[in-house]
């Protein structure tokens, strides 16, 4: 069961956008960073750089930065407003999938949230492009992480920040498919000439393997060892 919505005020730092005509659209300058934000990642999280934009998912919206933070995850800057630009809910958007907390969310979301089919009940819900991302790039979608990188670098922003997305730490489906997923894309977008800021120890993600192998053979070997030796005990999805 998610969280109950905590109560909010938007921040001032929040991207200049608006939903028209089935499209999220700039109303204002844009902005070249962009900053995806899954849990655990706060405080590292740019939540008071206006430089940003910053994008979230799912039940993030009901932690505070505060004594009560419980390490998860938050949309919060440091004086608890929300403070995503934009948010993603790739899942159908009714019960089961969505519990009576996840379904206020998506009828009240104050910023353009991104959907798997239209959702009337808000006018800020607009259809995820997938079809259009699949016709310019690939249709190789895992997850909703890589359906962010794409639409980052197809956006034409010059820096992707990554917090907390550690999938090689999750279930047996983040750190098979999901992992390896975005581990393309992102290498994609590096090669493209966008720049990454993958944060380190919070996601071990792509620039995290602590041994060189070959170099390191025997370390690496046993550090792989290691961690594959908790895969069995992983839950398989969530």
């Amino acid at each position: 069961m998610s969280q109950p919505i905590a109560p909010y005020e938007l921040s001032p730092h929040i991207a200049p956008l608006a939903v028209q005509d089935g499209r999220v659209v700039y109303t204002g300058p844009r902005r070249k960073k962009v900053a995806i934000c899954g849990g655990p990642g706060w405080p590292f999280m740019p939540v008071d750089d206006p430089s940003y934009e910053l994008w979230y998912l799912n039940n993030c919206w009901g932690s505070y930065p505060d004594s009560r933070f419980d390490g998860r995850m938050s949309a919060r800057d440091s004086q608890g407003r929300l403070v995503a630009s934009r948010w993603f809910d790739l899942h159908p958007p009714r019960p089961p999938i969505q519990d009576p907390n996840d379904m206020e969310w998506l009828r009240t979301c104050p910023v353009p949230i991104y959907t798997t089919e239209p959702f009337l009940a808000n006018s800020n819900a607009v259809v995820f492009p997938f079809d259009y991302f699949a016709d310019k790039y690939r249709g190789y979608v895992a997850c909703t992480f890589a359906s962010q990188i794409i639409l980052a670098f197809d956006e034409g922003f010059d820096e992707l920040a990554i917090f907390g997305l550690s999938l090689l730490q999750g279930t047996q489906r983040e750190c098979t498919f999901e992992a390896s997923n975005v581990a393309y894309w992102l290498g994609y977008v590096e090669g493209r000439g966008m720049k990454l800021d993958i944060h380190v120890p919070s996601c071990p993600l792509l620039l995290y393997h602590p041994f060189v192998y070959g170099k390191d053979y025997w370390e690496e070997s046993e550090w792989v060892k290691d961690y594959l030796s908790t895969f069995n005990q992983r839950p398989v999805a969530i």
